[in-house]
């Protein structure tokens, strides 16, 4: 074990030197001119340290001076405890809510943050929830129509088709184009005029959907399964009639992109999904691609307009 001695201050030696000849003296300090230098000045410091002996008081003090000296020291207790409150005085200050109930500050502001916290929760889950149903009924009437088309293909022995018009043919091929006769099919006998009606795109009112442009070469490869029919209303489409790039559409495009991410559309084989982007297979879904020169799934250009 330590010895308790370790732990205790010590002396230098040159202090233990100039503190000896101060006692030999007799704790004399004029005794101190027998001394120079480095020595002289430590001799002052150790006398002026002793001579704080002197002063302390050595009688016992009375009982008014026993007292005077309680009052002052519960006193500065006191102070310190007033300050101490005064720095938790936010924390400390109970605030009225409603029906009586009592909460200090820090317990407020911490209920608020939970609430906060919880609202956020319930916000963001509830967004989600919502747009998986704009999504879910989205498909839904894609699915309406597709029926339709296969409804109308089976009466007639043909897919409804019609000529673009020829601004939008001609961001495809600067030349005459085909797209579906949607209105053809959506006629209340093959299908209702309702599913036309896009939950994600509201506002646009009896038609939110935008359809396959083709050349007429290409009518023949409509019905190859990976070919997109129809599927949400090109966000870019009026910039690029206006001249403007695909990205700068997109980008003054006013739809807000929960919106337009994960677009919903439909396959000719009827199947209906969310893409995971803007465009299937390295096929833009809502521009032309002429400089796309890699292989995609379907064997015709994809592009949705109306």
């Amino acid at each position: 074990m330590t010895d308790q001695h370790d732990s205790l201050p010590k002396m230098s030696a040159a202090d233990a030197e100039v503190l000896d000849h101060l006692a030999n003296e007799g704790f004399d300090a004029s005794k101190l001119a027998d001394l120079d230098g480095e020595q002289l000045a430590r001799g002052e410091a150790a006398s002026n340290l002793l001579s704080l002996l002197e002063a302390y008081p050595t009688e016992v003090p009375s009982d008014e001076e026993q007292q005077t000296l309680v009052d002052a020291t519960m006193a500065r207790i006191r102070r310190a405890e007033d300050n101490r409150r005064d720095r938790m005085k936010m924390d400390n200050h109970p605030v009225m809510l409603g029906r009586g109930l009592r909460f200090r500050i820090a317990e407020a502001l911490a209920l608020a943050a939970v609430l906060a916290m919880a609202t956020a929760t319930i916000w963001s889950f509830g967004t989600m929830a919502g747009e998986r149903s704009l999504s879910i009924r989205t498909r839904q009437n894609l699915g309406e129509i597709h029926a339709g088309l296969s409804a109308f293909q089976g009466s007639t022995g043909t897919m409804p088709v019609q000529d673009v018009s020829t601004p939008v043919g001609n961001l495809l091929q600067n030349g005459s184009a085909k797209t579906l006769d949607i209105e053809s099919v959506a006629d209340g006998t093959f299908c209702e005029t309702k599913y036309l009606r896009n939950p994600r795109r509201p506002g646009i009112g009896g038609n939110g959907f935008s359809f396959a442009v083709f050349s007429a070469g290409d009518a023949r490869h409509i019905s190859h399964a990976d070919v997109i029919l129809v599927g949400d209303r090109n966000p870019a489409l009026a910039g690029m009639l206006a001249g403007k790039s695909y990205g700068e559409a997109m980008a003054d495009s006013v739809w807000n992109l929960r919106l337009v991410n994960r677009p919903s559309v439909l396959f000719s084989d009827g199947s209906c999904r969310d893409l995971e982007s803007h465009d299937h297979a390295g096929d833009g879904i809502w521009q032309v691609d002429r400089s796309n020169t890699a292989p995609t799934a379907a064997p015709i250009e994809i592009f949705l307009a109306h």
